[in-house]
């Protein structure tokens, strides 16, 4: 009888050995980079998104190609934000205000450092998975929002 609750105890030492082996951590469902462009046909005249999301970084960019904010021209922007996944792990959050945009004058980006171009409110969920975004902000004195597809 001695010998038989050795054994059992000896069995149930083991069981809970390999029990208490695995990892509890919960892998998020998208991956730390990716660059995400948003639908369009026309890289010249369409206005669309490219998301270059690094999450090992502090920040990540948001490039917003062909941008009309009431001015007789387009412009593209790129914003850097923090980003961030939401609670489920398969969308990417980026949000903040008062940032200060760089517009693309050539080669070259110039910060677009004066109050009225700063975004704020800035509010982007990309979905890799559903293949969609939405992005709302405030600047250059109105409200913008879009929201749409990824290719």
């Amino acid at each position: 009888m001695k010998k038989f609750f050795s054994i059992l105890f000896v069995v149930t030492m083991l069981g809970m050995v390999f029990t208490a082996c695995g990892d509890d951590k919960d892998e998020p469902k998208v991956p730390e980079t990716q660059n995400l462009v948003s639908e369009h046909e026309n890289d010249e005249t369409d206005t669309y998104y490219v998301f270059d999301i690094d999450m090992t970084k502090d920040k990540s960019a948001i490039y917003m190609n062909n941008m009309e904010f009431g001015a007789p021209f387009k412009m593209t922007l790129r914003v850097n934000v923090p980003v961030s996944l939401n609670q489920s792990g398969d969308a990417y959050i980026m949000s903040g205000s008062n940032i200060v945009a760089e517009m693309q004058r050539g080669g070259s980006w110039t910060p677009m450092t004066d109050e009225k171009y700063q975004l704020n409110n800035l509010m982007c969920t990309v979905n890799p998975s559903a293949k969609t975004f939405s992005i709302s902000f405030d600047s250059h004195g109105g409200h913008y929002e879009d929201s749409g597809k990824l290719r």
